[in-house]
């Protein structure tokens, strides 16, 4: 479902201004704004090219490709095909100047923050768990769960059960528009309750409409459902079953991607070793294969394979697990290959080896990762995804990469891998980084752009020192600079930044100094929000009642109302979730808050909710794009799993090395709640 893409995240302060909504299967999207990275080409596949909806860039409202259009292959759409996705000629989008905010830096520390918040906000275990809320003693970020607590707002199986039973029937009902559709199938397949749904979503997958084909087809991912491996299988392969499948004389390259995303999500989830090795060898076919150019798809099966999971304690799983190193350490290092598409074996590869020396006792993974590093005649994705690589990778101890990305981040010749260093730092740990984090953050010299991602990094370090050692005190004298720096820092984005990591912190003696910018810049919605979220993250409650007042006057403000909910559920407030589905009701929202307030609801998940989300499905009074987000709704706070099911593909992601089926224009993998 395409419903509105709202854009958390808009360069320096200006509001994005959506005369025109452009939709996501199954929910709006979750992370950075409209503008999203240009999709460079190099070799690949057309996918942005005649046909389709445009991705605004940075230089103007279309997505370019530098080098011209490419040559397409065997297994690529034509040019006269439909390559830019299913929103083509249907309904209204932004894609143009005044629909987006242009010149986005997309260096800035939101859009990482976007995609990586989920462990740290852990929004839905705040408010399960009774008074065990994010900042205090008890609480354990991302990891278990207080014995003793006693869930208050968590649904009930019950609860689920009527919520599965509704959404079949919207899935069903004959009056549903694709809308209603879309929703119905990711928000059963989040719910997980029902293990029948596969012939419901496979009855979508032959649909005309490319959009409920592609949704059915990561639903079924999003599901964990084994049995639907052999046809996933067969449409990633675009072989004649799949064919047959999708009842056409070939698999849209946009159902292959997300086929691919939905065999991961599937291997991540299941202990299976054989079914894990059968997906591999798919996706280790596709990137292999050279007669297919499609970026999309082999992008989305590197992906796939960096969800493996093996289980190593087989020799089974020991057997697939070398298997994928070693083909994706050989496939980054190719001196002729696509390099947006080698930028993601290098983030696949990080994710299987892991940190340490349990599968790379020599350190042969990380050197050749550093040589990347090293070599200027790479591209730029390259540089970008060998620091993520290293951050997910290296120990304090070695002390030649914490060496190497400290210079990257003095004199390295690309913005956003500078500013990934920051983060790689904070998750390398140890006391030299984060001397160096607080250091380079004091210094004046140093752009203000990149001091939240030091912040962040000095964050990220103590956050995770916390799930080792619950009794961590941390730095004082690293809070006392991002503090320093927050209180004379000008640019509210900026500033937003350094409040979120001093959220992460939990310093609530910076309470009193965010909560005034709060309140003296509340009408700056994206700052606001930020600030708001970091007060909610460090557990301030002496921020409640105003945060409380500044959501309720945020009457058509989709931003603010979506982050200050956020932080009002941080905080404890049992109340926030039923005004939230009052406000829902009313029929006189515009569509962008109708959206923030689904996602607010769902970030939340009270089980008082799933009543009224019932009866606003079934309300056919109710206009379709209501009903579509009470869906959405209902599958967010049923959800089966903790964090947002995609936050495994997002997590860690270099979401630079872009093209549209992982995210962009609202149709990508992450694009979807």
């Amino acid at each position: 479902m395409r419903l509105p893409r709202l854009a958390t995240l808009v360069a320096a302060g200006a509001l994005l201004a959506l005369p025109g909504q452009l939709h996501a299967h199954g929910g709006q999207y979750r992370g950075p704004g409209d503008t999203v990275p240009p999709n460079p080409g190099g070799g690949g596949g057309r996918t942005g090219g005649p046909g389709g909806p445009t991705t605004p860039g940075p230089g103007g409202p279309t997505t370019p490709t530098p080098g011209g259009p490419t040559t397409p292959g065997p297994n690529t759409p034509p040019p006269s095909a439909p390559t830019g996705g299913p929103a083509s000629g249907r309904g209204p989008t932004t894609g143009g100047p005044g629909g987006v905010a242009q010149g986005d830096d997309l260096s800035q520390w939101q859009f990482w923050w976007e995609f990586n918040k989920d462990p740290f906000l852990n929004l839905k275990h705040a408010l399960h768990e009774g008074a065990v809320v994010s900042g205090s003693d008890d609480f354990d970020l991302g990891r278990g769960k207080r014995k003793d607590a006693v869930s208050t707002l968590a649904p009930s199986i019950s609860d689920k059960k009527n919520a599965t039973e509704a959404l079949k029937w919207g899935l069903d009902d004959k009056d549903s528009n694709r809308d209603i559709i879309s929703s119905c199938m990711v928000a059963l397949a989040k719910i997980g309750l029902d293990k029948d749904i596969l012939p419901l979503f496979k009855a979508h997958l032959p649909d005309k409409d490319q959009e409920q084909s592609e949704t059915a087809a990561v639903a079924m991912g999003i599901a964990n459902l084994p049995e639907a491996v052999p046809d996933l299988l067969e449409l990633a392969k675009d072989s004649q079953v799949g064919r047959k499948i999708v009842e056409n004389d070939r698999v849209p390259f946009r159902t292959r991607s997300f086929a691919c995303y939905g065999l991961g999500l599937i291997a991540y989830s299941s202990k299976d070793n054989k079914l894990k090795a059968k997906i591999y060898e798919a996706m280790h076919a596709l990137v292999a294969d050279e007669s297919m150019s499609n970026r999309d798809i082999k992008i989305a099966a590197l992906n796939a394979i960096r969800l493996l999971r093996p289980n190593t304690e087989s020799e089974e799983g020991k057997t697939l697990h070398q298997k994928a190193v070693e083909f994706l350490s050989a496939y980054m290092m190719k001196k002729k290959g696509n390099q947006q598409i080698q930028s993601h074996a290098v983030t696949a590869l990080a994710a299987l080896v892991g940190r340490g020396d349990r599968f790379d006792p020599k350190g042969t993974y990380k050197a050749m990762i550093l040589e990347i590093l090293k070599d200027r005649r790479k591209r730029t994705w390259m540089d970008q995804s060998a620091v993520l690589a290293l951050g997910e990778m290296a120990t304090p101890e070695d002390e030649e990469i914490s060496k190497a990305l400290q210079e990257y981040f003095k004199r390295g010749r690309d913005e956003q891998a500078k500013n990934f260093c920051g983060i790689a730092l904070g998750q390398i740990g140890g006391a030299k980084n984060r001397d160096f984090l607080v250091t380079t953050l004091r210094k004046k010299r140093t752009k203000s752009i990149s001091k939240p991602w030091l912040a962040l990094g000095i964050a990220v370090e103590d956050y995770n020192m916390r799930q080792k050692d619950p009794n961590y005190a941390g730095s004082a004298a690293a809070r006392e600079a991002i503090l320093r720096e927050f209180k004379s820092m000008r640019n509210n984005l900026f500033a937003a930044g350094l409040a979120i990591a001093m959220g992460i912190l939990r310093y609530q003696d910076a309470g009193p100094d965010i909560l005034d910018r709060l309140l003296r810049y509340k009408n700056q919605d994206q700052p606001a929000g930020y600030f708001a979220v970091a007060l909610g993250l460090m557990n301030y409650k002496e921020a409640k009642n105003d945060i409380n007042d500044i959501v309720e006057g945020a009457l058509r403000r989709d931003i603010l109302l979506t982050q200050g909910s956020i932080a009002l559920g941080l905080l404890g407030d049992k109340t926030i979730g039923g005004k939230l589905i009052e406000r829902m009701k009313s029929r006189a929202n515009v569509v962008a808050v109708q959206s923030a307030l689904a996602q607010a609801i769902g970030f939340i998940g009270d089980k008082n909710s799933v009543r009224p989300l019932i009866e606003m499905l079934h309300d056919k009074s109710y206009r379709d794009i209501p009903r579509a987000f009470a869906a959405v709704a209902l599958g967010l706070v049923c959800d089966k799993e903790e964090f947002p099911w995609n936050s495994k593909i997002a997590v860690g992601a270099n979401y630079r090395a872009n093209v549209e089926t992982l995210t962009g224009a609202g149709t990508g993998i992450l694009d979807i709640l």
